[in-house]
């Protein structure tokens, strides 16, 4: 007679990917909507980059895959904003006036880049995770692969023509920040009740 146990598919996750720097290919691009932050009583829209590392690999399924790692930052190019300097690295140069006025972030999807991570600790937790804390250009002669392995994936939560059912490609975690947003209540439930603005100052451009 045997008694077997076992944890749930995936439960636990896999462990962080080690601090270092990554050859990276971004392959979705994640607006999750507009939050209020009680702290500083301010609402602003975010958006969810997220990359493959080709050489760091899982087995999923049975099926050989790339390591992936994303970063949540404010819809926004100002110039103190996290995403306006990590664009800076990544491109490496600054934005003319014109791009300013309203640049396309889809043009980074399938742009390959060198990532730096580090380990945190979720204080709720103790669980660690990786994080980005740094994007730049690849290294003269260094190369990555044209397409990504990973489907390329764009979800815009604000953008109400895309569909909600988009959000079934999308991890379950990512779902779940969505479903947090003014933008996604809007869509299910009372307009009237969530009458939340970003902040003009914010300069949000469109995706």
């Amino acid at each position: 007679m045997q008694i077997i146990v076992k944890a749930p598919k995936n439960e636990g996750g896999f462990p962080p990917i080690e601090a270092g720097s990554y050859r990276a290919i971004c392959y979705g691009l994640i607006v999750e909507g507009t939050f209020f932050n009680p702290v500083y009583e301010k609402a602003s829209k975010k958006v969810r980059i997220m990359w493959e590392l080709p050489d760091e690999r899982i087995q999923i399924d049975n099926e050989d895959k790339p390591r992936a790692i994303s970063a949540e930052y404010n819809l926004s190019l100002h110039e103190k904003s996290a995403l306006y300097s990590m664009l800076i690295g990544w491109r490496g140069r600054d934005f003319t006036p014109e791009e300013l006025e309203g640049f396309d972030l889809v043009n980074i999807l399938k742009a390959p880049c060198l990532i730096s991570t580090t380990i945190g600790t979720n204080p709720k937790t103790g669980k660690e995770y990786a994080n980005v804390s740094a994007v730049g250009r690849l290294p003269k002669g260094m190369i990555v692969p044209k397409e990504t392995e990973n489907p390329v994936v764009v979800f815009d939560i604000t953008n109400r023509e895309c569909p909600l059912e988009d959000m079934e490609k999308l991890p379950e975690w990512i779902q779940n920040r969505i479903k947090d947003s003014v933008e996604y209540k809007e869509r299910t439930e009372n307009p009237s009740d969530y009458a939340i603005v970003a902040d003009d100052e914010d300069l949000p451009f469109e995706v």
